[in-house]
């Protein structure tokens, strides 16, 4: 009787090793995925910084014609 007590013990200390060893690999997985969060964040600002520079660039091709407008008659007057 007291063997098999001893038997259930291991098996269950085992068990509880098998449960840790996953949560080991379950946190591993979750520092990977913040990684990747972190890697596409960054990926957005980037984006969002090309954004901003191409819209400033679209405002200074509109403001052109205007520019030479203003300087064709500046010229002209």
């Amino acid at each position: 009787m007291q063997w098999d007590a001893l038997v259930l013990s291991v098996d269950a200390l085992a068990l509880l090793a098998d449960a840790l060893a996953l949560l080991v690999d379950a946190l591993a997985l979750l520092a990977d995925a913040l990684a990747l969060l972190v890697d596409a964040l960054a990926l957005l600002v980037d984006a969002l910084a090309l954004l901003a520079d191409a819209l400033a660039l679209l405002a200074d091709a509109l403001a052109l014609p205007n520019l030479i407008c203003y300087k064709l008659m500046k010229c002209c007057i």
